[in-house]
């Protein structure tokens, strides 16, 4: 069972170091607990501490619809875990 996540949404990754284009990401449809910027084509959801350890930037992370995708980087500690960015395999 998937868990939904409660607090404000995270700020979308390029947000975090671009501060004029600072926006939050939205919760994505009929997946909860991850949140998507279509904006850039980016995904978040929050991993236990001990999985975000294993996970390095360009580490295989599979995508909401299945795809294959990387991680892009670890956000903030948020409800007992690591927000976790991630993108779709170029």
């Amino acid at each position: 069972m998937e868990t939904q996540h409660t607090g404000p949404n995270p700020l979308c990754e390029i947000g975090r170091t671009h501060p004029r284009d600072r926006h939050r990401m939205k919760p994505l449809e009929g997946h909860p607990g991850i949140w998507e910027c279509p904006r850039h084509d980016m995904y978040a959801t929050i991993v236990p501490q001990e999985e975000a350890d294993k996970l390095e930037r360009g580490d295989a992370y599979p995508l909401p619809d299945g795809g294959s995708g990387v991680v892009v980087r670890h956000g903030d500690e948020r409800g007992g875990g690591i927000i976790l960015y991630y993108r779709a395999e170029d």
